[in-house]
């Protein structure tokens, strides 16, 4: 008969948690408590979404509020989108590259559509290549308004105003994309060669009465944390990634421009019209809770910039290359290739490998939140348990794109 009260079998994760306590115990490297070898427990943070922003799982060991270890578990929302695009055509496989990091479709489908592209020697039209940069920079937008928001609301009361003021306006955004592409969250949009609408009538305008109001809006925001006593303390010298960091773990997007790493696909490995865009790339030195904040803030800032420039420089032309229309089947020549894309979170680099056949033989994504969870040990180690929420929520995990 089944026992209610046994002890159910700790997991692997708890089980290497216990076995790095015996270790630190056996070393003397325990609580400084006098009397005591050590006291130090394990206790799950997550999965539980949005507390952990995603369902991710941190096992974490804890002397009194000191952070000794983390041990990030993943899986919980693993999907296998890599393995489904070799059941499926190019084009059938355009709507799941939306539901990876799905707070970024749009980049995200603009990455998969630049990888077949290359491998098949197409180029877009122009009018296309700038629409893309608009709704991709759009995506971008409600984005950070989604990371900022969420971020600021784990950390003070304030920060709850903060994420309604965000959400408030990212639905401005999230219309304008809506009526480009006929949905708000799984766009299905970009086509090779183009993307699949033009823009609707009384469309530009629109936008651009949006973007006209956001750098009054991002000062809102502002004005609510920057001089906050409480946000100021939470965040300031908080989480500290080095340069070196950014380079053994690979970090990418704004957690490596917060350390000062100059790092952005758009102006170092330039596509579609970003040449001919004036915008800066947004920087800061000290990599701690506070400029990766920073970062975000400027880049809102940055991306109106660059939509108002495509919108003034929007050619007339068709939005497809005419040879690419139905009925939507393309075989690739045999071969590989690899292509980098600034998603809002970093670089979402998508390498498809083609035998020569309507589906892809192999497709693999590179996502950034794959690779910035990787620093999680190393950066909670040593905190107060408070700071650790505080530091998960600046790095902007979307666990779509860790559990791929």
């Amino acid at each position: 008969m089944f026992d209610h009260f046994a002890t159910p079998e700790p997991d692997e994760a708890v089980k290497l948690a216990l076995r790095r306590i015996e270790e630190r115990a056996a070393a003397g490297h325990g609580s400084d408590m006098e009397g005591l070898a050590f006291n130090e427990v394990v206790v799950n943070m997550g999965p539980q979404h949005p507390s952990t922003h995603g369902v991710l799982r941190l096992v974490v060991t804890l002397d009194g509020e000191l952070v000794k270890d983390v041990i990030p578990v993943i899986g919980y929302l693993h999907r296998c989108k890599e393995k489904l695009a070799e059941k499926r055509t190019y084009y059938q496989y355009i709507p799941i590259v939306d539901r990876t990091e799905y707070v970024a479709g749009m980049n995200c489908e603009w990455a998969y559509a630049m990888t077949v592209e290359k491998l098949m020697g197409i180029r877009p039209t122009r009018r296309a290549e700038f629409i893309r940069v608009i709704v991709g920079e759009l995506s971008r937008i409600a984005s950070h308004l989604v990371a900022v928001g969420t971020f600021t609301a784990d950390l003070s009361p304030l920060g709850t105003a903060m994420v309604f003021y965000m959400f408030r306006d990212r639905e401005k955004v999230l219309d304008l994309l809506e009526e480009v592409s006929g949905a708000r969250m799984m766009f299905n949009y970009f086509r090779f060669g183009g993307v699949r609408y033009d823009l609707p009538d009384g469309w530009v305008e629109k936008c651009r009465d949006v973007m006209k109001g956001m750098p009054k809006l991002v000062e809102e925001y502002e004005s609510l944390v920057d001089d906050n006593a409480v946000f100021l303390q939470r965040t300031v010298g908080k989480g500290v990634i080095t340069q070196q960091d950014v380079m053994d773990y690979g970090i990418t997007g704004p957690n490596a421009r917060a350390s000062g790493v100059e790092l952005d696909l758009r102006r170092t490995r330039p596509y579609s019209v970003y040449p001919e865009l004036e915008f800066e790339v947004c920087t800061a030195q000290h990599g701690d809770i506070f400029d990766r904040y920073r970062v975000r803030m400027e880049e809102l800032r940055q991306s109106v910039k660059i939509i108002e420039q495509c919108l003034d420089m929007l050619p007339r032309g068709p939005v497809q290359v005419g040879s690419l229309r139905a009925p939507y089947v393309i075989t690739p020549p045999p071969g590989s290739c690899y292509v980098g894309q600034e998603n809002p979170r970093g670089e979402y680099g998508t390498y498809i490998v083609s035998d020569g056949s309507r589906y892809p033989y192999r497709l693999k994504f590179r996502d950034p939140c794959f690779c910035n969870l990787q620093l999680f040990p190393k950066l909670l180690r040593g905190t107060k348990i408070a700071d650790a929420v505080a530091i998960s929520g600046s790095i902007d995990l979307v666990l779509g794109g860790i559990d791929r």
